[in-house]
């Protein structure tokens, strides 16, 4: 064989072989991606071997026009669309259907990581980004169809170990407004959440990503639809019992409170803490059938709504024992 053909044939090889490399690139599957620190969404032996009797609790609310909300969020408004047999006939159908007015954080929530900003000593303000330790501004992320970055689109399913804690029966209660809940403005700490854990008889696993639900009983208030005593100065995680859930597994924390967090003044210190580490957590969460059933552990699992530019999404989170 000539050099020229021998040339020739080295050069055909290399082609083909870059040919199919290439279109096993182009098949492979992506990356799977998370947001924040969710782990990739997977029934593992160990979540299976949480599921006692196969109970599920539906943590979520019912939504309606006349719940209570945070202040500074849109009211929460069904509007007829189409109504039967006055705006379509379909002989002999009729149908109709809705106009859905609100914000992603009413009733049961989950909050994205470009809900809370914090302005900077130059007036910028920082926003977190779906990615932990990559963070951007508010300027640069807003969009005429919402924000562009650390936003709902990033969502997956989210399949955890659960831990209620019941911090009312642990810390005990004091009438808030006609309902016996757990003091307005008490700081939840990392000693509170370590020794509710032990009185529960709950083991720390800080290698299993966990859910960890707190009970102060303010959900009995939404329930009422009591909107004057349900938000404002209630008993939360304050940032050191934040950081001690976290150290122990925590990816999602929640309560069943409207702030979350220990609301005494509004800077939120605890959601910028979560959000600029690539932590989740739920509001308006009803815990109150696992504290009467003693539910303590179990599996926690939500899907949360994808859509681009939203600051968050509204759940119906179950627990299953």
């Amino acid at each position: 064989m000539s050099k020229k053909s021998l040339r020739w044939v080295v050069a055909c090889s290399v082609a083909v072989v870059f040919s199919l490399t290439m279109v096993v690139m182009v098949q492979a599957e992506p990356a799977a991606k998370t947001f924040g620190k969710l782990p990739i969404p997977k029934m593992t032996p160990y979540l299976l071997g949480l599921m006692k009797t196969g109970n599920v609790y539906d943590l979520g609310v019912v939504r309606s026009h006349d719940m209570p909300l945070w202040p500074g969020h849109p009211a929460f408004r069904v509007l007829n669309y189409k109504w039967h047999g006055e705006d379509m006939v379909l002989y002999p159908a009729t149908y109709t259907n809705e106009l859905l007015m609100c914000c992603m954080h009413s009733g049961t929530h989950i909050d994205a990581m470009n809900h809370i900003g914090e302005v900077q000593p130059d007036g910028t303000i920082k926003l977190a980004t779906e990615t932990p330790g990559e963070f951007t501004t508010a300027k640069k992320a807003k969009e005429w169809w919402g924000s562009n970055r650390g936003d709902g689109r990033h969502f997956h399913p989210i399949i955890l170990r659960a831990v209620m804690l019941d911090m009312l029966k642990y810390k005990g209660g004091e009438d808030t407004g006609g309902e016996i809940t757990l003091k307005r403005g008490y700081g939840i700490t990392g000693a509170d959440i370590k020794g509710c854990m032990a009185a529960q008889g709950i083991e720390v696993r800080p290698e299993i990503p966990t859910a960890f639900l707190i009970r102060t009983g303010q959900m009995k208030y939404f329930l009422k639809k009591d909107g004057k005593a349900y938000g404002g100065h209630v008993a939360g995680p304050n940032l050191d019992g934040e950081k001690y859930m976290v150290s122990i597994g925590g990816v999602v924390t929640g309560s069943d409170t409207v702030s979350y967090e220990q609301m005494v003044v509004l800077p939120h210190p605890v959601h910028r803490w979560m959000m600029f580490n690539g932590i989740f957590h739920n509001e308006v969460l009803n815990l109150e059938e696992l504290a009467k059933d003693k539910v303590y552990e179990g599996v926690y699992i939500a899907c949360p709504l994808t859509i681009a530019g939203t600051t968050g999404s509204m759940i119906n989170p179950i627990f299953i024992h």
